[in-house]
């Protein structure tokens, strides 16, 4: 299903990863989507801001901001203190990447060039920031086309 591009809060900010075949997609996308309508609940959001973070995009509500934290925070990409943990980003990287070791590279380079920025205090926000810096850089390393 298309919903399921993402997968899990590092396919949006590395889309251009490729799960390795020893990696089980089904449970893992099961797995995201049991957490994303938990968060979803926790946040207050509605189907248009899981369909922001499915499509992409910028949240477009203080809800979807919140949506996106609340994942990075389930993956443990985000302290409950709001402190981001490239060490985790990392780890995940590393696990859908298959091997390719040019993509991990380009992974790690984009996770330390995001953790260094300043971002809000309010976790939703600093989570918004987060998301468009790894975005744009991942865009920049040609790290944008997510393969299942």
């Amino acid at each position: 299903m298309t919903k399921y591009i993402l997968a899990f809060t590092i396919l949006w900010i590395f889309g251009g990863l490729v799960i390795d075949a020893a990696f089980d997609k089904n449970a893992a996308m099961d797995d995201f989507m049991a957490k994303l309508e938990e968060c979803k609940t926790d946040a207050g959001a509605t189907d248009a801001d899981v369909k922001d973070i499915l499509g992409k995009v910028p949240a477009s509500t203080a809800e979807g901001k919140c949506l996106r934290s609340c994942i990075m925070k389930k993956y443990e990409m985000m302290t409950v203190n709001g402190t981001f943990v490239p060490a985790i980003a990392i780890k995940h990287a590393e696990t859908f990447s298959a091997g390719d070791a040019e993509k991990i590279k380009k992974a790690k380079e984009v996770v330390n060039t995001c953790a260094r920025i300043k971002v809000s205090t309010d976790h939703c926000q600093a989570a918004e920031q987060y998301g468009k810096c790894f975005m744009k850089h991942a865009m920049d390393r040609d790290l944008t086309q997510f393969k299942v």
